[in-house]
């Protein structure tokens, strides 16, 4: 019997999107610290942005998430998209901090609007038999461009910081016209906006918790990890995102099936399994071969873990809010990675980053256990349950 085609032209041309939009954003994060010191700014503000800007992306998505389902999903790509264009050239000619900061919490809250509605948008060009596997190639959109567009970024930079930002408009309105060419219905919903209680779709939010304190590592492993292998003489600086990024590949193109044809408990568990070992390696990694040991375990448990988690939760709740149900699994994702950056700063400077990470690997533990217990209340406000795929 021959499997539904997965890598359809519609497919396709959402990917693309996908991937010129985290291609645009991964230029302005490496650059924009460089951008906050040349106007005067600490070494501590200069990071702070990331920072403001993944908890504004964190803590609108649900919002974002449920207006895309009531104006459409293909409407809110365009309309982030053409707001991008704003926000670049306002970079670019903004020279007072607070007023960058500021651009930076509406940019992110924005920023969460693509999360949610491209994923949820994506779902409807996924045959459902394919899932899975469908997800993992989603997925490596943002890891190829994550991979390749802070070199790009820094390179443009050096002939200025207004020529950087002018060449992100540049692909934000080449991103806008490429959504409107999008293909998939635009209808409006005729359900009145939630109340701000009934935007969380709070079943989802608290199976993502078992993801949530997974990814409170990722945050510290995103601000600390080169500073780690800065102080423990480990070459290059790259080495573990290098490492990382290319063993999601591996895992996405290769096991993503499993989840189809087994259920994706099968891949769930064992990645969850993954992420406290991979924590502790980096807690004590001292040389090349734990460090990036560490990173394949993480790149084991990432790579496995995101699409074999949208399955489970995309198979068991409503179509119609599947944006809202997106954007309550991206604020707790980002709240972990924005909370896991902060605490593993704190705990690093007073005891130690080997001791952040080891606390991160005792918190990864808990990720079993709050799936297992939450994922049984997967049949909430969302829910719309899915006979043939109950046993998953």
């Amino acid at each position: 019997m021959s499997r539904e085609p997965l890598f359809t032209r519609r497919f396709a041309a959402l990917w693309l999107f996908q991937f010129f939009t985290f291609f645009a954003a991964f230029q302005l994060f490496p650059a924009i610290p460089l951008r906050i010191l040349e106007l005067g700014g600490t070494t501590a503000a200069a990071g702070s942005f990331l920072a403001v800007y993944t908890f504004a992306s964190a803590f609108s998505a649900p919002m974002t998430g449920t207006i895309a389902d009531r104006i459409g999903r293909r409407r809110m790509l365009v309309i982030a998209s053409v707001l991008f264009i704003a926000f670049s050239v306002a970079y670019g000619l903004v020279q007072w901090l607070p007023l960058l900061l500021l651009i930076g919490v509406v940019h992110g809250s924005i920023w969460s609007g693509i999360l949610s509605s491209a994923s949820a948008l994506m779902t409807e060009f996924i045959p459902v038999s394919r899932r899975t596997e469908g997800l993992a190639y989603w997925g490596l959109a943002p890891t190829t461009a994550i991979a390749v567009a802070p070199a790009i970024g820094l390179l443009v930079y050096r002939w200025g910081w207004l020529t950087l930002c002018l060449e992100l408009a540049l692909l934000s309105c080449c991103t806008a016209l490429w959504g409107m060419r999008l293909p998939g219905l635009d209808a409006r919903s005729a359900r009145e906006l939630p109340r701000v209680h009934e935007l969380w779709d709070w079943s989802v939010v608290k199976a993502t918790l078992s993801l949530a304190v997974v990814n409170f590592g990722y945050g510290g492993i995103t601000s600390y990890v080169v500073i780690l292998s800065h102080q423990r003489g480990i070459t290059p600086d790259s080495l573990f995102f290098t490492s990382f990024t290319l063993t999601i590949i591996v895992v996405r193109v290769f096991t993503s099936r499993l989840g189809d044809r087994f259920g994706p408990k099968v891949l769930l568990y064992p990645a969850f399994a993954a992420m406290p070992v991979s924590f502790a390696l980096l807690a004590r990694a001292s040389d090349r071969t734990e460090l990036v040991a560490s990173a394949i375990l993480f790149g084991l448990g990432i790579g496995a873990s995101m699409p074999a988690f949208m399955t489970f939760i995309v198979t068991h709740t409503d179509e119609a809010q599947r944006g809202r149900t997106f954007g309550s699994m991206v604020w707790a994702i980002d709240t972990g990675i924005g909370v896991g950056s902060l605490i593993t700063g704190a705990i690093g400077q007073r005891y130690g980053l080997g001791t952040a990470f080891a606390a991160a690997a005792a918190l990864s533990c808990l990720a079993i256990p709050i799936f297992i217990a939450a994922s049984r209340g997967v049949r909430g406000t969302a829910v719309a349950p899915a006979a043939e795929h109950a046993g998953t």
